[in-house]
């Protein structure tokens, strides 16, 4: 004779120890299946009941492990783009926030400089919407503390959200249309944060974690209550795209650049820097080897072509050079996630004897391209301090609000007429207390390199300026200027 109940506490066992084996992402109770099965029965039963009982447990547990929600990442395909919605509920408190999952992709807010993109813990709320990723990446970004990277720092973590929210309230309501996303706040009594220097950082990093969604290029932030939203003094009444506040006058230029004409077949290496010349910018150099019958070649052709990304979950842009003639043994992509360079792409176009680059960027931001030589090198710059880049000039040193002795190096790049670029200095009065000239490396309109040493006058300290330009040949106007604060001792 059979003992039912000693057999049904063995069956039990041995499922707890099955369930307990598997990895589940927990799904809230009202949400769940089991939420809505019928009054279980008695657990009395045979043993063909019981094992398919457990094989029915094991489908769900196993199911909805597989079929959680993930963050897009970097070389993984991104998920459609989220169709025309009304504005979904998002609740980012403590309470109905998940563990961390996957990596997300987030900014961080810089002194004079674009905010720098670094990966953290993603937090996914149970209750944020199907589509943009928008609530997980703020919710990150609302821990204090999650690590910064250098010199950055983390306003979205001020943000001072309504108390009482929860319940029936929520602090962030999210939507999105095209390649709009509004994200409305919930911050009475205020922002929490102070300062214009504070607002602008806050909005940087907000547009710059708001855009970083696959498909939304422009974001509006609102307040709850309110059409638009009042951060201290700083009004945000329109939507905004990233190059509306990252600080340049000048924008990555979207034409196609063609550069120089030799043919000569050439063996191609590169390598890259980030933050290294200047604050801000990205340089990536192609070297070209002639081998020792070809020489050297001043002039190697060369196209580079900035555009809007295909591929947005890896930036917004892509720079893409050309050298006709060229060969590189590199082909796999190279991640970097270090802003504004996201990652290198290296591959043949159509025509075999033509090598392509390809460079990931956070978006389209001021870029230069320079011909070096000894050896002949292509130098491509992206980026670097918003107040020290113009249309035509970019100073790397000396950096704003520098405290200098009585002689200061002055290096960068301008695209100038007969490659003759001025500098002068001004005291706090505007005084104009010393004036020079230097040469780019090479005529406009292709950019040059120039470095040269400053001398400033002895009978002048404290607060001065240096202004970098070059004249009109036409009537001597001020072109490309520049002027960067400095205090000499």
């Amino acid at each position: 004779m059979t003992n039912e109940r000693q057999d049904d506490e063995i069956i039990g066992r041995a499922l707890s120890r099955a369930i307990e084996t598997i990895d589940v992402n927990q799904t809230p109770y009202e949400r769940s299946r089991l939420a809505t099965a019928p009054a279980r029965r008695s657990i009395l039963g045979l043993w063909q009941i019981a094992t398919a009982a457990a094989a029915i447990v094991l489908a769900v547990a196993i199911g909805s492990w597989l079929t959680r929600p993930t963050e897009s990442v970097p070389g993984v395909a991104a998920s459609p783009t989220p169709p025309s919605s009304p504005i979904s509920t998002v609740a980012p408190t403590a309470s109905p926030v998940q563990a961390p999952s996957v990596p997300t992709w987030v900014y961080f807010a810089r002194d004079g400089l674009p905010p720098v993109g670094a990966f953290i813990p993603g937090y996914a709320p149970t209750n944020a919407p199907q589509g943009p990723h928008i609530a997980e990446r703020l919710l990150g970004l609302r821990d204090r503390a999650v690590q910064l990277p250098a010199g950055a720092s983390n306003p979205v973590s001020l943000i001072a959200f309504n108390a009482t929210s929860g319940g029936g309230q929520t602090p962030m309501q999210i939507g999105w249309q095209d390649d709009l996303a509004t994200v409305e706040f919930d911050v009475v009594p205020g922002w929490g944060i102070h300062g214009a220097a504070q607002s602008q950082a806050l909005l940087q990093q907000l547009v710059y974690t708001i855009t970083e969604e696959p498909g939304i290029n422009r974001a509006l932030i609102t307040e709850k209550g309110k059409p638009h939203a009042v951060i201290d003094q700083l009004v945000v009444d329109k939507p905004l795209t990233r190059e509306d506040v990252s600080g340049y006058t000048s924008r990555g230029s979207v034409d196609p650049l063609q550069i120089g004409g030799a043919s000569t077949a050439a063996k191609l290496s590169t390598n890259y820097s980030v933050d290294s010349l200047a604050p801000g910018l990205a340089r990536f150099v192609i070297t070209l080897d002639y081998g020792a019958s070809g020489g050297s070649v001043t002039d190697p052709e060369f196209s580079a072509t900035l555009i809007p990304s295909t591929n947005e979950t890896t930036g917004k842009a892509e720079l893409e050079i050309t050298v006709p003639n060229g060969s590189d043994t590199a082909t796999t992509a190279t991640q970097v996630d270090r802003s504004p360079l996201r990652w290198i792409a290296a591959g043949k176009s159509n025509s075999f004897r033509a090598q392509v680059y390809r460079l990931g960027l956070d978006d389209q931001r001021p870029w230069r391209a320079i011909v070096l030589s000894n050896p002949t090198r292509i130098v491509i710059d992206i980026g670097g301090v918003p107040q020290a880049t113009s249309d035509s000039v970019a100073v790397y040193s000396p950096r704003a609000g520098t405290t200098t002795g009585r002689t200061v190096n002055v290096s960068g790049a301008a695209r100038a007429f007969e490659a003759h670029v001025n500098w002068r200095i001004k005291d706090s009065a505007g005084r104009e207390v010393g004036n020079g000239f230097m040469s780019a490396s090479i005529f406009g309109p292709t950019w040059g390199t120039f470095d040269t040493s400053v001398t400033i006058p002895a009978n002048v300290s404290g607060n001065v300026t240096l202004e970098v330009f070059w004249p009109s040949p036409k009537d001597g106007t001020e072109l490309g200027l520049v002027q960067i604060p400095l205090a000499v001792r």
